[in-house]
């Protein structure tokens, strides 16, 4: 409760600023607070369970930069708390508060999450990128549906959400190739060991904590079309990953001690799209499709826009449909998500939004549907 009421003093007493502490290092960061509930419903019928619960997420990011060709990123996270997510995220396929994805439940654990060399050749026009970060870095990004504390809080509207599944902060060495109408990206990640066993009841995969670039890499590569209508920015982005962490297919019986199931990689492509179709609005799409039989679902889409300057000159409101489709042999139905977002942007980089999630056909419980509400307090420094 003490570090509560210190963190709404920072947030709303203090004009908090990004700092240059000295000569070529500064620091800036985020600070958000959010209250989040969920509510089961069938045909109408509200039940009167729920799952709500506060949350913050606190981001101190550090730049320090020796030359024009070479810096050092980090980045340090702090935060409690995963809102409806407690208790829905084992219901969903793709999650309700991606800001909650860093957070441990129950206490505060500071944690460094990012730490990179950024080392450029060539006027800036190839950067390379070695350290430990997370491979969203390089490849799925999106200027309308990217940015969980500023933007969508929903799983779909943030990431594909199949990559997602396979994402990690861990060592990893990248790159960007800059050109004026393309842009080339990729990535290799060092994914912890694993041991395979049947603990008695069933087959799992448990990582042993070291790792080795002989052993369990996560791959990917984007093109990026960049295009500009009149000024009209957009990004058309294609990619491709593949990750040789061990897999069970979701058809293994995992029950059966005396055979070792089958293991498989996970390899799998997506589209990202960004385009603006005036000053004040975009829209975005996305498309992912992972390896079949590795997860209950086989491809997803994403669509939706951005629009500002509503009803004030500093307002926003977004709009996204997301449809995740499963598997032949399951029985399962498409997982569906609609979100409609209204935020506020003030003086001194602080935010105000409102979200409405209202998600159908969740998994293992086919006739339920969820709805979820979330306000979000953001400062930006």
């Amino acid at each position: 409760m003490r570090k509560f009421l210190v963190l709404l003093m920072l947030v709303f007493v203090f004009d908090l600023r990004a700092v240059e502490v000295f000569k070529g290092f500064s620091l800036n960061g985020d600070v958000v607070f959010y209250f989040q509930g969920g509510n089961l419903s069938e045909s109408g019928k509200i039940f009167p369970s729920s799952e709500k619960g506060f949350g913050n997420v606190i981001d101190v990011e550090g730049f320090y930069r020796f030359t024009d060709a070479f810096s050092i990123y980090t980045r340090f996270h702090n935060g409690n708390g995963q809102g409806a997510d407690k208790t829905y995220s084992d219901f969903l396929f793709a999650n309700i508060n991606t800001m909650a994805d860093d957070n441990p439940d129950g206490n505060y654990d500071l944690k460094l999450l990012e730490a990179y060399l950024d080392v450029s050749f060539f006027s800036e026009k190839l950067e390379i990128i070695v350290g430990k970060t997370e491979p969203f870095v390089f490849i799925d990004q999106n200027e309308f549906a990217n940015d969980e504390l500023n933007q969508f809080v929903g799983k779909p509207f943030v990431n594909n959400v199949f990559f997602d599944v396979e994402d990690l902060y861990s060592p990893i060495a990248g790159f960007f190739l800059k050109g004026e109408r393309v842009e080339f990206s990729g990535f290799v990640q060092s994914i912890e060991k694993h041991k395979v066993f049947f603990n008695g009841e069933e087959w799992t995969v448990d990582e042993t904590g070291t790792h080795t670039f002989k052993e369990n890499l996560t791959a990917g590569f984007q093109v990026n079309f960049k295009t500009d209508f009149k000024g009209l920015k957009g990004n058309y982005r294609f990619y491709l990953y593949n990750n040789s962490h061990p897999h069970f297919s979701v058809f293994e019986n995992l029950t059966d001690g005396s055979r070792r199931p089958e293991l498989k990689g996970a390899s799998g492509f997506g589209v990202s799209i960004d385009q603006y179709f005036n000053k004040r609005a975009g829209l975005f799409f996305r498309y992912g499709r992972v390896r079949k039989d590795i997860y209950q679902f086989r491809d997803f889409y994403s669509f939706g826009f951005n629009v500002t300057s509503m009803f004030f000159k500093d307002d926003c409101l977004l709009f996204g449909f997301a449809k995740i489709n499963p598997i032949s042999g399951l029985e399962l139905k498409d997982e569906n998500h609609i979100e409609v977002q209204y935020r506020l942007d003030f003086k001194n980089n602080l935010a105000l939004s409102f979200d409405f999630q209202y998600i159908s056909n969740l998994i293992n419980y086919p006739k339920l549907n969820l709805s979820v509400f979330t306000v979000r307090v953001a400062r930006f420094f």
